[in-house]
């Protein structure tokens, strides 16, 4: 399989996931009052709105690696595909937290289930990038060896504080979702080539 084969499989179903995600805000039930329906909604598009730049930043990283491989074998494949099962899931712990937060019940357990899917999906993108990056498996060989350790590193801690966010889910639901939007926003800004480039204006 080539690598444009497999991207292009990935973009559809980055595609999917992200247009399921407005099927987790429900319908009216009562349209005699719609303002007030509509309303009391808004937990649901706040979990919505962060799962949409969620998704849309993890799109973009994803284009981003595949720029640096080389080639891919068949456990980058493997792993892709494990990718993206956990990414087209997070539309339905994003319904559940919505809807939990707007009728005030279970939001813990819901935003300990929305963080622990996260936490999921960060550590099997660590497990993608390793597998790829580790002795150069399928890098490109011009990939600059400072940013592939970079890389290596931030995918570790990444990992780690999706992992550690889970706490917060714990203490307040709303706040998780504040944690998640900071996060993706984070890697939004593309830390590992702007960290890359500080390292070389330091060097000597």
């Amino acid at each position: 399989m080539s690598k444009e084969r497999l991207e292009a499989f990935s973009d559809g179903v980055f595609a999917i996931a992200i247009t399921l995600l407005v099927l987790t805000i429900g319908q009216p039930t009562k349209y005699t009052d719609l303002a007030h329906q509509l309303g009391l909604r808004w937990p649901s598009l706040a979990a919505y709105v962060v799962s949409f730049i969620v998704i849309g930043i993890m799109w973009l990283n994803h284009h981003t690696i595949f720029t640096h491989l080389d080639h891919i074998d068949r456990g980058l494949f493997y792993l892709n595909l494990l990718l993206l099962m956990t990414i087209v899931f997070i539309p339905y712990p994003t319904g559940v937290l919505g809807e939990a937060l707007r009728r005030g019940v279970g939001a813990r357990t819901a935003a300990v289930f929305y963080t622990a899917i996260m936490a999921i999906n960060a550590s099997v993108w660590a497990a993608l990038w390793l597998y790829a990056s580790v002795g150069r498996r399928l890098l490109r060989a011009e990939f600059p060896e400072a940013q592939r350790s970079m890389a290596t590193v931030l995918f570790i801690a990444g990992a780690f504080v999706y992992t550690a966010s889970i706490g917060v889910a714990f203490i307040n639901a709303y706040l998780t979702l504040a944690v998640q939007g900071v996060l993706a926003l984070y890697y939004a800004l593309d830390p590992i080539a702007r960290r890359t480039r500080r390292q070389q204006v330091a060097s000597p």
